[in-house]
């Protein structure tokens, strides 16, 4: 498979492309009243509202540092909503690259988090293996209506 790979904390963290719509830079966020912590804002795209998590927030590592690096990586969802569309917010998005498969060890988020996925030795280190559409269903309920359905600005 061919993963964009980027970091979030301490982890590197990978996610197939064939999964990602878009990756855009990170541009200025507006705050949304009443969500959670890992909630980064949301901005307009192509003339929709879009959501953006945090996955440093969200993983309990601190706020996604701003760094030119820095990207929001835009994936459909929910899947029967084609044109919704999430963010996910991490640093070092600079990177695609040949993961080959192999035995993959669970590792859990920290309490009351979710994981970023199991954990892969690559050849260069440990690698996570994020399934996006787990994880925005794992978050989806404790995003104030955010993630659930996407919503026309």
């Amino acid at each position: 498979m061919l993963g964009l790979v980027f970091q979030v904390g301490p982890d590197k963290v990978a996610v197939d492309v064939r999964r990602v719509r878009e990756v855009v830079p990170r541009v200025q966020l507006s705050a949304v009243h009443g969500a959670p912590a890992w909630i980064a804002g949301v901005f307009v795209y192509r003339g929709r509202v879009v959501p953006v998590v945090d996955l440093h927030a969200l993983a309990g590592v601190g706020e996604c540092p701003p760094h030119l690096s820095s990207r929001i990586i835009l994936f459909p969802y929910p899947l029967d909503i084609p044109e919704a569309l999430v963010g996910l917010l991490a640093t070092q998005v600079a990177e695609i690259r040949e993961i080959r498969p192999g035995v993959a060890q669970p590792i859990p988020g920290p309490p009351g988090r979710p994981s970023l996925g199991p954990a892969l030795a690559d050849g260069q280190g440990i690698l996570r293996l994020l399934d996006p559409d787990w994880l925005l269903a794992q978050v989806a309920a404790g995003s104030g209506g955010l993630i659930e359905a996407g919503f026309e600005p």
